[in-house]
């Protein structure tokens, strides 16, 4: 009879993606789409910001504005739609994450004016909101222990794949419908999968088997307990995201905007889109893999660090296509990737009673900075005289460098069980 430890190694020595049950992988799917769809419906509008300027007579500037407008609410949304799952479970909220945003781009496309885009975006930031969050929190309560890294990483390709969406649709739709057909593309896709969701993914057995042995005990308000509880911890999570969502986006919001600034032709603007996407899904993917040989700091912090520096060989390289396209899939596998890694560090510093409140509150506030870096970006070019080169390169370095040096003292969480934060109180 062989023993537990060769039972063990057996199993180790077999490929990991044999471990997930048809169940897992399908929990994966749903949530995987949903962020698929969030990232296709919210990027489109990179990619025309110079044409919604134009066409509501606006500056760039105000209407960079719009991507904060989005982002701004984002965090009301988070803790709304994780203070209900955590209380009627994951699977109903994600439906209505994805109804909620998809209408929100729909309307995005037929806005008769500036002020009524901005509340259609508001609209649609808030319903986005747990788009991740909810996903990280199901496949983390689902996935082995050992593959969670691994799973959230994959579960976080779909922002990539979802801009390769919104790279296409800039090339193929946006030439024969305009700025305003950008937004209609999300619709047929939420439709099939919510059709999925509903039949083919279960709700998360760990929130069953919570609900059930807490149904004697009083019921806690999980926003106001992840606040009285856990407020340290919040309080430099919170801080951490917000310094690695900047990090992000003079990227990923500007990119394309200085592309077009350059008269490149829009063929080139998607190709180094799409170059980025399959830098992201590859990061994404590699990710969690990262994570656990080196630890969740230390792949973090080596991703963005590298990823910065790639960033900025990018925008000096424009004028010679291959070296764009490589340094635009480096930038995405290394800095965009590195977010991959996000979802775990936060579930796995959040008990079962917070995690949806938690994951959602932090994550969305964190994505206040990158609703910020373009519009601090560019008001810096401008009060600087700075060009757009440069203060995407200053801004892509300087959030890597204070990033790295924030998570040296975040809590290193590789190997810990989920049980075991359930248990905790806060330190």
């Amino acid at each position: 009879m062989p023993s537990d430890i060769a039972l063990d190694r057996q199993v180790a020595a077999g490929p990991w993606y044999r471990e997930i049950s048809g169940t897992q992988w399908r929990v994966l799917i749903a949530a995987w789409g949903v962020w698929v769809n969030d990232a296709l419906d919210f990027l489109a509008i990179t990619f025309v910001l110079r044409d919604i300027a134009s066409t509501f007579h606006v500056a760039l500037e105000t209407a960079s504005l719009l991507l904060l407008a989005t982002y701004g609410v984002r965090w009301i949304g988070g803790l709304a739609f994780g203070g209900l799952s955590d209380r009627i479970g994951r699977k109903i909220p994600l439906l209505i994450t994805l109804a909620w945003f998809t209408a929100g781009a729909v309307a995005t496309g037929l806005s008769w004016s500036f002020a009524a885009l901005a509340v259609f975006r508001l609209l649609l930031g808030f319903g986005m909101a747990p788009g991740f969050s909810l996903g990280a929190a199901m496949v983390a309560e689902s996935w082995p222990e050992r593959y969670r890294a691994i799973g959230i990483g994959i579960l976080d390709t779909g922002w990539g794949l979802g801009t390769i969406g919104a790279a296409l649709a800039y090339q193929f739709i946006y030439p024969t419908f305009g700025w305003r057909g950008m937004f209609f593309v999300g619709l047929p896709p939420a439709i099939i999968l919510a059709l999925f969701i509903i039949f083919f993914v279960p709700e998360s057995e760990a929130w069953k088997r919570a609900r059930t042995a807490n149904a004697n005990k009083p019921k806690k308000n999980p926003v106001v307990q992840l606040f009285s509880e856990y407020p340290g911890r919040v309080a430099y999570l919170a801080v951490l995201m917000f310094v690695l969502c900047f990090g992000n986006w003079p990227f990923q919001a500007l990119l394309p905007t200085y592309l077009r600034n350059l008269n490149l032709p829009a063929s080139f603007v998607s190709a180094v889109a799409m170059s980025s996407a399959v830098g992201q899904i590859l990061g994404f993917v590699a990710s969690g893999f990262i994570a656990e040989k080196l630890g969740r700091r230390m792949a973090i912090s080596m991703m963005i660090g590298i990823g910065a520096v790639c960033v900025a060989a990018l925008v000096l390289t424009t004028g010679n296509t291959p070296l764009a396209l490589v340094f635009a899939l480096l930038s995405g596998f290394f800095l965009v990737g590195a977010s991959g890694i996000w979802g775990t560090i936060l579930t796995e510093n959040l008990p079962l009673d917070v995690r949806a409140s938690g994951v959602g509150f932090l994550y969305n506030f964190g994505v206040i900075g990158g609703g910020l870096a373009p519009f601090i970006t560019l008001s810096t070019m401008n009060h600087l005289s700075l060009s757009m080169a440069t203060a995407i390169i200053a801004f892509s370095i300087g959030a890597a460098l204070l990033g790295a040096i924030l998570l040296y003292f975040t809590r290193e969480t590789r190997g810990l069980n989920l049980s075991e934060i359930d248990s905790e109180n806060d330190k």
